[in-house]
């Protein structure tokens, strides 16, 4: 296939063609932030420095090594509210795997539980899967439980084959400085902006010995 002209608008990578990516130019995709608030034993919401602390749903992707938010590119003719249910129904319900009774429960519960979100992003994403000539943008959603009851009720489970290939996934106290697949931490910054919540990616990336990391999936 010929080169096309379009370059990658924040920047060149070094890399010539499409590499990876499905299109020429942007490729769109959607990333779904499904949050809580982090609550201690006795179900209080925890707070450091008075603010009140979220944690999000993340998945790991085991062929970056690295934990990210749930999402994936837009398909042909597939609205941006279909991609983030199907991605996250996908990635962190694993509901492809599950029985069609259970597939049809999972799809009520997004449908009831996904109608108020607020878009945190939209734009180019730093992908390590960019080229010059290929790129990834998004749109990021968040869709929070401020009771804690809803998402709760989320049966988390991912399995491996999936495009992202995802083997992990759990819930992620926001209350250190993750470092996040992409431009992952960024948007999770913007969602502790507009949720008023505690931000710690705003500060420096403390030295390698003092980050609190999340464990990835046993084997």
């Amino acid at each position: 296939e010929a080169v096309v002209s379009s370059r990658v608008r924040e920047g060149r990578t070094g890399v010539i063609g499409r590499g990876c990516l499905q299109r020429w130019g942007p490729n769109h995709a959607a990333d779904t932030v499904v949050t809580r608030w982090h609550r201690d034993n006795r179900g209080e919401i925890t707070k450091i420095e008075g603010q009140p602390v979220l944690e999000f749903v993340g998945i790991f992707r085991p062929s970056f090594n690295e934990w990210a938010i749930p999402g994936g590119r837009v398909m042909p003719n597939e609205r941006i509210f279909e991609t983030i249910k199907r991605e996250f129904s996908e990635e962190a319900l694993a509901n492809l795997s599950r029985p069609a009774a259970e597939q049809a429960r999972i799809s009520e519960m997004l449908a009831e539980h996904f109608k108020l979100g607020i878009t945190v992003y939209k734009g180019y994403v730093d992908d390590p899967r960019n080229t010059d000539n290929s790129w990834i943008e998004t749109i990021a959603v968040n869709y929070h439980d401020s009771t804690g009851k809803s998402f709760s009720k989320f049966p988390l489970q991912s399995r491996a084959g999936t495009e992202s290939g995802a083997v992990g996934v759990q819930w992620i106290p926001i209350d250190h400085n993750l470092d996040l697949f992409a431009n992952h931490e960024w948007i999770i910054e913007k969602v502790c902006y507009h949720r008023d919540a505690y931000n710690p990616i705003k500060e420096p990336k403390r030295k390698e010995s003092q980050v609190w990391t999340v464990a990835g999936p046993g084997p």
